[in-house]
């Protein structure tokens, strides 16, 4: 991690996991989270001699006596404060780094030496990261932001659609400032290309609701797959920023005879099985309690379901069932259709969402996807892995203000950008 390339970060993080409830030195949180150094333990804040020798010299110190080492007597002249407290401010190499993540290339030499004699390095130095937002470039680094997150890119060739069209919208609502919601809700303009320089209009008509990207052709086609459990995790994990399970209830309940825990918020019957009309055990328990992520993935799938291989909207189901023959899809293939009324597509528990136009508003009113948002935001800003397939999630004291913020400016992702690359962290070292 770009702010903590440090001699010593061995035996931070070992002492970090010896004080579990020590909250200072974690590299998630960064300055300003709102912790203290009541968080952690007398010693725990620092690193002693006994620790830093445990840690360079490869004389095999354990975890246990880096530990008591650690937060020993801080009266053995151990180090004072931590890694995160010796940061320096430095915009110039501030600047280099936002450079390339803003408009793909290092900053001028003029712009460095601009920065260096300005009286005023912070007003300049966001006046810099100002411009390189209203630069062509920021554009083209905006698309390239969204075809890594969401996996997806490439022109139209081989009966299948183009893989642009997706990000290249995101990116589009992110660099012009648009609410991030019209993501999931927009009704027009929503394939658009890029030309180098300029976003040009375009539509995708691809079924009878125009809802975003939730009815993108390219993106429908690059996650094909079996129940359309595929489009499911895409969702969930890019838009929300969590593997599966989806939801979890607040009173998780045995269930089975080997006594696993049950742990979905929606009702265990609410899903298909083979004893209630459907072609797959969704109530199997014998291993795993395959209810607990497929009570949200059965109540999404359906959804987008009518999506074909190369991602044409039809008017029948064209995802197909693992099964002999690899029969199409039914609607009790994932969800129970005896009841009155009988169970219907839904978001999440509690938010029933009977098609994409009601899906779009939902993911849109959710802060759990907008919060995702943010937080993948503040991970390529920092140099950080992706939040799901690296785990590099974010601590909420670091997220909160900058999504209340995010909130505030009705959703408008650009002003996020802008807010990390000044941030205060961002321009440590």
């Amino acid at each position: 991690m770009r702010h903590l390339a440090h001699p010593l970060i061995g035996a931070l993080f070992v002492a970090v996991v010896a004080t579990a409830g020590c909250k200072k030195n974690d590299p998630s949180e960064l300055l300003g989270a709102g912790t203290s150094s009541g968080d952690c333990p007398s010693g725990a804040g620092g690193m002693s001699a006994a620790t830093t020798g445990a840690a360079t010299t490869g004389a095999g110190g354990s975890a246990s006596t880096a530990a008591s080492a650690s937060a020993g007597s801080g009266a053995g002249g151990g180090l004072t404060g931590t890694v995160l407290d010796q940061r320096k401010k430095s915009y110039t190499e501030a600047l280099r780094t936002a450079s390339f993540k803003l408009v793909g290339n290092a900053p001028t030499l003029q712009q460095i030496e601009d920065l260096k004699s300005a009286a005023d390095q912070k007003t300049a130095y966001e006046a810099q990261i100002d411009a390189m937002m209203a630069d062509a470039r920021f554009s083209k680094r905006m698309i390239a932001f969204w075809q890594n997150t969401m996996r997806l890119g490439g022109s139209a060739g081989g009966g299948k659609p183009s893989r642009d069209t997706a990000p290249t919208f995101a990116a589009r609502l992110t660099v012009e400032g648009t609410s991030l919601g019209n993501l999931f809700t927009a009704t027009s303009n929503t394939c658009p290309t890029f030309d180098g320089t300029k976003f040009i209009d375009g539509d995708c008509v691809n079924g009878p609701i125009t809802a975003g990207i939730l009815a993108d052709p390219g993106l429908q086609s690059q996650y094909f797959g079996n129940l359309a459990f595929r489009r499911v995790r895409f969702f969930q994990e890019t838009f929300a920023c969590r593997k599966q399970p989806a939801e979890l209830s607040t009173m998780p309940k045995p269930i089975g005879t080997s006594g696993q825990s049950y742990t979905s918020p929606w009702d265990f019957n609410s899903i298909a099985g083979t004893d209630n009309g459907g072609r797959i055990d969704f109530h199997d328990v014998s291993s795993a309690i395959c209810a607990n992520c497929h009570t949200s993935s059965n109540h999404r799938a359906p959804l987008f379901a009518n999506f074909d291989e190369a991602g044409a909207y039809q008017p029948t189901i064209q995802v197909q069932v693992p099964v002999a023959t690899l029969p199409p899809a039914m609607m009790t293939d994932w969800l129970p259709q005896t009841g009155s009324p009988p169970e219907g597509p839904a978001w999440k528990f509690g938010v029933p969402t009977k098609d994409l136009t009601e899906l779009g508003a939902a993911m849109a009113a959710d802060d759990e996807v907008m919060t995702c948002a943010v937080s993948r935001v503040w991970n390529y800003a920092m140099s950080k892995g992706d939040i799901v397939i690296d785990a590099a999630t974010v601590a909420p004291e670091v997220i909160t203000p900058l999504f209340k913020d995010f909130k505030q400016n009705g959703y408008n992702l650009r002003s996020v950008i802008r807010a990390a690359f000044v941030h205060e962290d961002f321009v440590r070292f």
